[in-house]
């Protein structure tokens, strides 16, 4: 097998489980098999990137990880990538303890995988890091606790690379130039690659400010025309047009200040740079002249814009990630390696004086309680521990350990309790500063600090906001929502904050899935600083037929509403739908898998021609097959497939007028389709799988049927259980049509 030369951004996309079979369906990514070696890129790396060379086995089955590692997939990708990333930094290259790093001259033996996440053969890598600004990263072998490899004798027997794999790549980097080149040329005008619509009403119509506020609901109208003497807390379910009403509000405000003549000035806040387009494109599609006066931007953006030390900083720091959602998601993997570090090390000098309720995390096997207490550092890393500038260094814990605890921090009952958390931030701080890598927590708590200085409470008069819309509320942290309270304009004043919250959403569970269950910290501090607030409920839904809103209303009550608090529930009971009648959902149930996949082919074939498709996978264990499933359909030059395997893929899949989209349920978030085809539902018996397991599928499943505007088809068969509770009890009720899927 030739060696594979790769990146850091297609491991990347690799590891959120992207089937090899189903790469030619997925515009992130470009594979060129040369002459001399085998070249996987992501279609926006450029010629001068970092490259990964991997040394393949030649009797493994799998094209990117060695046979044996096939089940830990995701893990070894995801520490390649993390391996050359740390190679950048300048300095010594020093790892994590938990990676067992060995060293002999230019070559590093580390660990493929953390020792406690399934590796029963200790698998290392034996890799050597190339001299440069972008070193380059060979892994010459992998060796295994049976196949041991002793660096000083590998040194001498160490692989050649052919001598064409340079012409190779610079082949394979032409191929992922143009297939760039022609999609930016071709998305415009070619009927496939027309958007679609990314707000939740269809705002890429065309229509003006004008029409749409003639087709708005009273909801929806009570909102846009409310008085702004005060904050509002704007509640709704999927598809009831909350992102849509900000949008018209935050209008409306404008043009009535500049028809009185006053000098408005209107930020909306976001927590990704894709959302932030999706209403700044939605603003532009209402064919007003610049609203000059609306500032869209997510909150790390106005951080970078606005903090003294950001504006022009030389320090040669990187930021982790993009804005507020990837640095979050970044942050989460530094913490994660250096906790896996910290248990295998530190963690024997601590252990025998913190609670038993924390010890218990620290030693539990259970992946989601790790994944929990990854969070719950996180969030006391950035909001606690950040937000009060405490710094590893002399008197830095005592400080920290005088700080107030408040409901929503994680419970942590005694001293030598923070005094373990303090240890794994003070490693964690040196993690990052031996990389030159910043947070996005770490840039906002920089301008906290800022926005509390005399020299900002003057700026603000003229830099700061009169309104401030705020949406998808529920994902921003205590420490982000503590900066919105300092973004208004007058100091006299609560500041005037307009916020759209999901109940259906808490902000762990969009980072960790199923693990949020366990977490001990919250959000629960609201609106703290912002003054009175009034609640405004969105009753209607524009996006889905009163049919499929019967479904999802029945999904609704199978499981309790997250614990969020009362003031974000709504009783979707009192939800209706404003769309014309359709179909019936329907459930095909299928003998077996394969006769499962075959139902799925034919309704692909009924309903592509006149539908934009998706298939939403609701358990993310099932991916692979479905990636499969993907790869044969998008084989057939009569159906165009694009895989969603990762939440980066939102913003350059080039959503289509027609064409199917296939990927796990939650990464559909915010997207919506004429019909959308239901897969990788779990068997839920109680038996079978724990509360917080069948409350996340649930919920899971509510979010597919949710991004369905005409039609809903769920396909489940025996092999896994056959018709769940859930689904037996909508057919029973009259939401749902059953039918005989597949004998085979």
């Amino acid at each position: 097998m030739k060696p594979l030369l790769t990146t850091v951004r297609a491991l990347k996309e690799l590891a959120t489980g992207l089937s090899p079979e189903a790469i030619s369906t997925t515009p992130v990514l470009v594979h060129y098999d040369g002459g001399f070696v085998e070249v996987l890129v992501a279609a926006d790396d450029k010629f001068e990137e970092q490259r990964i060379v991997v040394i393949r086995d030649q009797h493994s089955t799998d094209p990117f990880v060695p046979e044996h590692l096939v089940n830990l997939r995701r893990e070894v990708l995801s520490r390649m990538a993390s391996f050359a990333e740390r190679a950048r930094a300048s300095g010594p290259l020093t790892l994590p303890r938990g990676w067992g790093q060995y060293k002999h001259n230019k070559l590093i033996s580390f660990f493929a995988v953390a020792g406690t996440r399934g590796d029963d053969q200790a698998s290392r890598w034996i890799a050597e890091v190339m001299p440069g600004e972008n070193p380059d990263i060979f892994l010459w072998a992998n060796t295994t606790s049976d196949n041991k490899a002793i660096l000083e004798e590998f040194e001498l027997s160490k692989p050649v690379m052919p001598r064409g794999w340079e012409a190779d790549w610079k082949e394979a980097m032409a191929v992922a130039t143009s297939r760039m080149s022609q999609t930016q040329r071709t998305q415009p005008t070619a009927d496939v690659e027309i958007l679609l619509s990314p707000l939740e009403q269809s705002v890429t119509r065309g229509w003006s400010y004008e029409q749409w506020l003639q087709s708005i609901t009273d909801d929806q109208r009570s909102f846009i025309e409310a008085e702004t003497s005060k904050s509002i807390r704007l509640r709704g379910p999927a598809g009831s047009g909350k992102t849509l009403a900000l949008t018209l509000k935050a209008t409306r405000e404008v043009l009535q200040a500049r028809e009185m003549g006053d000098d408005l000035r209107v930020l909306i806040v976001t927590h990704s740079w894709s959302l932030a387009s999706e209403i700044s494109d939605s603003l532009d599609s209402m064919r007003f002249e610049r609203l000059n006066e609306i500032d869209v931007f997510p909150l790390l953006e106005i951080a970078k814009n606005t903090s003294p030390q950001y504006v022009d900083d030389q320090s040669g720091f990187v930021l982790a990630g993009d804005d507020n959602f990837s640095g979050k998601q970044a942050q989460l993997d530094e913490i994660n390696d250096v906790l896996d570090d910290f248990i295998s090390g530190d963690w024997i000098t601590y252990r025998a004086r913190v609670t038993d309720n924390l010890r218990s995390r620290f030693e539990s096997d259970d992946p989601d309680v790790r994944s929990a207490l990854a969070w719950d550092l996180l969030v006391e890393f950035g909001s606690v521990i950040g937000a009060a500038a405490i710094f590893p260094g002399a008197g830095a814990e005592s400080r920290y350990c005088q700080l107030t605890r408040a409901a929503w921090m994680m419970p942590l009952e005694i001293r030598d309790d923070m005094r373990v958390v303090f240890a794994i931030y003070t490693k964690y701080m040196e993690s990052l500063d031996a990389r030159a890598m910043l947070t996005s927590d770490q840039v906002l708590a920089d301008l906290l600090s800022h926005l509390e200085t005399h020299a900002w409470n003057r700026a603000r008069r003229t830099q700061g906001y009169d309104l401030i819309f705020v949406d998808e509320f529920h994902l921003f942290s205590p420490l982000e929502r503590q900066v919105l309270h300092y973004l208004s304009r007058d100091v006299r004043h609560y500041p005037r904050v307009f916020m759209a919250v999901d109940p259906r959403q808490s902000p762990s569970e969009a980072f960790i899935g199923v693990a949020a269950d366990e977490t001990r910290s919250s959000s629960a501090v609201l609106e703290d600083g912002i003054g009175d607030i009034t609640n405004f409920e969105l009753t209607t839904v524009h996006r889905f037929t009163p049919q499929i809103l019967d479904l999802i209303k029945h999904v609704h009550h199978e499981f309790p509403t997250l614990d969020l608090g009362k003031d974000w529930h709504v009783d979707l009971s009192e939800v209706e739908s404003v769309q014309n009648p359709g179909p019936v959902p329907l459930l095909s149930v299928a003998a077996s898998r394969p006769g499962e996949e075959n139902d799925i082919v034919k309704a692909v074939h009924q309903l592509y021609p006149t539908a934009r498709l998706a298939l939403a996978i609701v358990d993310s264990r099932q991916w692979g097959r479905y990636t499969d499933l993907a790869s044969r359909i998008g084989n057939s030059a009569k159906f165009h497939v694009s895989t969603i395997s990762g939440r980066s893929d939102i913003d350059g899949i080039g959503y289509r007028r027609r064409g199917l989209v296939v990927g796990p349920a939650e990464y559909l978030a915010g997207l919506q389709f004429d019909a959308v085809l239901v897969a990788g539902i779990p068997d839920m018996q109680m038996t079978r799988m724990t509360p917080n397991e069948r409350t996340r599928v649930l919920s899971l499943l509510y979010l597919a049927l949710s991004r369905a505007q005409r039609e809903v088809r769920v396909f489940v068969n025996e092999d896994d259980g056959g018709v769940t509770d859930v689904l037996a009890r909508a057919v029973a009720n009259g939401v749902m049509l059953k039918e005989r899927g597949s004998l085979v």
